[in-house]
């Protein structure tokens, strides 16, 4: 994440409920409980975020989403913090604490800054991709969580010619953007509503998502 300075956007709280995504008929796929980094296989999102969502995916032509992780707590935020520390210190032994930091908070953001609340800590952001009729997924260039430049969501329009991956990526981010998502700038999957990133990146005076405690 290297919008380091959306926190300094103000946050006026709307006290928004959270409801849990199983009981709209989205197709889930909880990755972090799937790994053993979460206790809680359910997904929750802010009301007005599942809305928004559904708005989206009801515009897609025989596809569906399928949803790989929303809100999580800064507790799961930190047990993928460690991990992607851990596997990047693996690859890259000869790196500092301070290179390390660097690297891993392009992707993830530190779990326990009080002055930084984590995107998917507000209920406000999603991750998602899309799958076909008979739900598989398409092709998307990229894993899940796959973090180096080919996760960039105009990669393969600019730096590799892949028109099918590049459809398929074009797809996703148009029905999000139509329903006043943003995009992430690292990760084809990620998407903000309502939280300080989204303010902004849309230009907003304020957010009205802060973390979400329930």
């Amino acid at each position: 994440m290297t919008l380091v300075k959306y926190t300094s956007v103000e946050i006026r709280e709307n006290n928004e409920s959270m409801v849990d995504l199983s009981t709209l008929g989205f197709i889930l796929e909880p990755k972090y409980f799937q790994q053993g980094l979460s206790t809680d296989s359910r997904m929750f999102l802010r009301k007005e975020t599942a809305q928004k969502l559904l708005k989206a995916q009801s515009k897609l032509k025989g596809h569906r989403f399928k949803i790989g992780d929303a809100f999580r707590s800064r507790d799961v935020q930190n047990n993928i913090y460690q991990k992607y520390w851990k596997n990047l210190k693996t690859v890259q032994p000869n790196w500092d604490d301070e290179k390390l930091k660097l690297e891993v908070g392009k992707f993830v953001s530190p779990p326990y800054q009080t002055e930084r609340i984590p995107p998917h800590s507000t209920g406000g952001a999603i991750d998602l991709t899309l799958v076909d009729e008979n739900g598989v997924e398409l092709k998307m260039g990229t894993e899940f969580d796959f973090f180096g430049p080919e996760a960039g969501p105009f990669f393969f329009e600019i730096y590799r010619s892949k028109p099918d991956i590049t459809q398929n990526r074009k797809t996703l981010r148009d029905a999000m953007l139509m329903e006043g998502f943003t995009l992430d700038e690292d990760e084809w999957w990620h998407f903000d509503w309502g939280n300080q990133i989204w303010a902004l990146k849309s230009g907003k005076l304020f957010a009205f998502y802060g973390e979400a405690l329930f």
